[in-house]
Parts: C-alpha cells; sequence; structure tokens
C-alpha cells in the first residue's frame, strides 16, 4: 500500500519543483503540486516505516526463546528504560511537518486561487487553527525536551510479577518531588453501529490505578519508588498480544512554566 504512495508522490512532488519535466498541462502553480506531491511521499513514508517496523518485531520475536516471554513481547533491557523524550519531540515535529505540507495546496485554493468560496476558506481556516495547536505542542514537547532532557527508570528487578513489590529508581530531572501513578491499562479496538453508521475506534480501560508522591533526598542521584503489585494473573504486560495489555508509570511535578510529565512502560509478567 506504501509504495505506490512514495513512487507518485515523489514523482510529482520532483515535477512540482521543477527537477523532472511535469507531462501535460499544470492546472495549479507547480510549487502548489509540488507539495501535493511531498504530502502523498510523506504518507506514503510514514507507512512504509510502520510496515519496515512491524516486520522486524516479527523477526526479533522467532529470535527470542519460548523460555523468555517477557523478550519475545517487548525488546526489554534488564536494566532499566529510558523515556522517550526526544521521540515526542521528534513525532511532534513529523506530524507539524505532515499536516503543513497538507495544508499547503487547500490554503491556496482558499486564500490566493479565485476558486476558493466562502465554505473552503472557513474549512481552511479551521484546519490552519488545528494546525497552530500542533505548532504549540510541538513547541512545547521541545520545552520539555531542552529543560528536562531525558530521564530514565532503572529496575531493581526484572521482570516483575503479579503480587511481587515493584521497586524502581528515577533518575533525571527533577528530583525533588514526583507525584508516580502505577495502572495497568487494557486497549481495545471496538466497533458500534452497523451499515453505513458502523464505527470503528481504540478504546482504554484502566482495570487500576494507584497512586503516590516521592520526595528525593538531598545529594542522591535517584529517587526510589514502591508500588504493591497486585496479585492478580490475568493483569500482566502483553504489548504484542491482542487486545493490548501493559502496566505504566506515569511521572509528574509542577515546574514553574513547564511541567514534568513522562511515562514509563513495565515489564511485569506472569511467572510462567
Amino acid at each position: 500500500m506504501a509504495l505506490p504512495f512514495v513512487a507518485v508522490g515523489g514523482f510529482f512532488a520532483l515535477a512540482g519543483f521543477e527537477f523532472v519535466p511535469l507531462p501535460g498541462k499544470a492546472n495549479a502553480p507547480l510549487p502548489v503540486i509540488g507539495f501535493i506531491g511531498l504530502a502523498f511521499f510523506l504518507a506514503g513514508s510514514t507507512l512504509l516505516s510502520h510496515g519496515a517496523r512491524g516486520l522486524l518485531n516479527e523477526w526479533r520475536i522467532r529470535r527470542r526463546p519460548l523460555s523468555e516471554p517477557w523478550l519475545v513481547d517487548y525488546p526489554w533491557n534488564p536494566r532499566g528504560i529510558r523515556d522517550r523524550a526526544g521521540a515526542r519531540v521528534l513525532n511532534a515535529l513529523l506530524g507539524l511537518l505532515l499536516f503543513t505540507v497538507f495544508l499547503v495546496p487547500f490554503n491556496w485554493w482558499a486564500f490566493i486561487s479565485d476558486h476558493g468560496s466562502w465554505l473552503v476558506t472557513f474549512v481552511v481556516g479551521t484546519f490552519d487553527l488545528i494546525l497552530a495547536v500542533i505548532l504549540g505542542k510541538a513547541i512545547y514537547h521541545l520545552g520539555q525536551y531542552v529543560k528536562f532532557g531525558h530521564s530514565r527508570l532503572t529496575f531493581r528487578r526484572f521482570p516483575y510479577h503479579p503480587g511481587e513489590t515493584l521497586l524502581v529508581a528515577f533518575s533525571g530531572t527533577p528530583l525533588e518531588r514526583l507525584n508516580a501513578t502505577l495502572r495497568f491499562v487494557e486497549e481495545r479496538v471496538e466497533t458500534t453501529g452497523t451499515g453505513d453508521d458502523r464505527s470503528t475506534r481504540l478504546v482504554s480501560y484502566e482495570h487500576f490505578g494507584q497512586q503516590k508522591e516521592f520526595v528525593g533526598t538531598s545529594g542522591m542521584p535517584e529517587i526510589e519508588i514502591d508500588f504493591e503489585i497486585p496479585d492478580n494473573p490475568e493483569w500482566v504486560t502483553g504489548l504484542s498480544s491482542r487486545p493490548v495489555r501493559y502496566w505504566e508509570l506515569l511521572l509528574e511535578s509542577e515546574q514553574t512554566g513547564i511541567d514534568f510529565r513522562t511515562t514509563f512502560p513495565l515489564p511485569i509478567y506472569d511467572r510462567g
């Protein structure tokens, strides 16, 4: 599915920006055609990237021994996990780029060409406001990354099991005070309605949630965090299963200007 978008979008992007000749007559300015092709190319590239990651994940799963089901489920590092602060910034910037490129032809249609009606102008203007929100979100994530950088969660044991004590250590910024939430979430794809009224959506169910506050000790490079894991053998991590189930630790701290917030997945599995 991705390759036609990449090929056709790449060709019209090159033709629109005059790297290759455009066959036939152009019904819009060449830069607008170039942005339309670029939008298709970026969408296809994103889909291709997701497909490649899926194939690599299946290859990784086949190579893992069945005696370690937690390593089949997710590429855990038994020593700990780093948060995705940089990935959040990149994802926000990528979303901003895709939406901007997508809206360029419509803005030309609505505000520059002579063919945009008031309805077209209203609809495109609404999407421009959404673009401004996405821009604000990207700037906020960038500010979080610049202010706090990367943080890390160190596992005192690996993996964890239902009925045990979750012992982890947080290192990073801030280290004064953290609000921690341990929760177990199940995500299901649910379909409602029939015929033309049929719709599909992703629904998240939080089956367990517990909050605690932890205060760092002066001079210590880490904050020790502990929770009692419920002794329920059905509440275990299954990131590659359907439906997806996972334990996560949400860490928050109110700061001057930009607040700290990050989430870590947790390796909580059945004893086998």
